[in-house]
């Protein structure tokens, strides 16, 4: 049996210690949230927009269902709020603004993201 990269089955890895760590696992998830923040930091936005933007500026492919998921809870923690906005035609859809909250939790991620840059570079050069 293989892993995803045709090693041998308990092969793949292990120059990584005990984890298969892939490349799908490098730390896109984590920020995001914060890139979510950020575009709604510059305006509000509707999911599909979210979408949009985060592939047409940053070439990132993020199904639409995890950017709800997240705007879900970015809303139940209090760091987005939504409101039903209705068009002359079509369904209404629900548009996302960012709160003090949430650019108060932007403005600290960014940091840590900062912070985390410079371990990076230093890794990296």
């Amino acid at each position: 049996m293989e892993c995803e990269h045709g090693e041998p089955h308990g092969h793949c890895g292990r120059m990584r210690g005990h984890h298969h760590w892939h490349h799908r696992h490098l730390p896109i998830r984590g920020p995001l949230h914060l890139l979510i923040l950020k575009l709604l930091e510059e305006k509000p936005l509707h999911g599909s927009e979210i979408r949009e933007v985060l592939e047409s500026r940053l070439g990132l492919d993020i199904p639409s269902s995890a950017i709800y998921a997240i705007l879900s809870i970015l809303e139940d923690k209090g760091m987005v709020v939504s409101r039903w906005e209705t068009a002359e035609r079509g369904a209404a859809r629900k548009l996302y603004s960012i709160t003090e909250y949430g650019l108060e939790y932007l403005r600290e991620g960014v940091e840590e993201l900062k912070r985390f840059r410079k371990i990076l570079e230093f890794l990296t050069s």
